[in-house]
């Protein structure tokens, strides 16, 4: 048996680092370890497994807070799949913390491809027009699923204490004595601004609204 030290190779450091589940901000401190007592045959470069996502940042943008794909038929291509905006649908995801735009496969094929994400930014009718603006929505016209909270954004309608809040026809949430009576209710013909509960222009067609048989809540 050889006396030699081993001498570690750049596949091995990416194997130790990801076994080890370090993180990036660990990363100067293990750094100087590796001067100072780790023997590799030249030097060496951490956390190069982590690299893999260098080829789709051609694809993204950010404004703000907002981090956006500017090119979603490119970055199909480059991942390998066929982008037919009727094969694909959006989902939309807001909290107080976090908003979450993500492609979804139609028969779950594919796997979801996020196009649209941003921390601490507000639950506005303004921030969902930026996100429909820079994923470019109009070019592709995708299906929509979404909770509650979502599609009232999405079609400009008042959040909160509303009389007439679906989008779809005009429910009145104050005529309690109707609600287990009447089981037909007259259609919204349309969105116009200040009427009706509606307090900005909607965004999509309401025939693009799917919603998802959960997860659906209002506040």
């Amino acid at each position: 048996m050889s006396d030699a030290p081993h001498l570690i190779t750049q596949p091995e450091l990416n194997d130790l680092a990801r076994d080890l589940g370090f993180q990036k901000q660990k990363q100067n401190y293990w750094d100087q370890d590796c001067k100072g007592g780790i023997c590799c045959q030249q030097v060496q470069k951490l956390f190069v497994f982590r690299s893999r996502q260098t080829d789709l940042t051609q694809f993204f943008a950010q404004d703000e807070n907002l981090c956006f794909c500017t090119d979603v038929d490119g970055l199909l291509t480059a991942l390998g799949y066929e982008h037919d905006p009727q094969e694909w649908r959006l989902f939309i995801d807001l909290s107080l913390l976090s908003l979450k735009a993500v492609l979804l496969h139609n028969g779950n094929i594919c796997p979801s491809i996020p196009v649209g994400y941003a921390a601490h930014m507000k639950e506005t009718y303004k921030n969902m027009e930026m996100l429909r603006k820079h994923i470019q929505y109009s070019k592709y016209n995708w299906n929509i699923c979404g909770y509650l909270k979502v599609v009232a954004l999405l079609e400009g309608m008042q959040l909160r204490y509303t009389k007439y809040c679906c989008f779809v026809c005009e429910w009145d949430s104050r005529a309690k004595e109707l609600h287990y009576v009447k089981q037909k209710w007259p259609l919204r013909k349309n969105s116009v601004p200040g009427q009706k509960n509606v307090a900005h222009q909607p965004l999509v067609e309401p025939s693009k609204i799917f919603l998802p048989p959960l997860h659906i809540n209002w506040d």
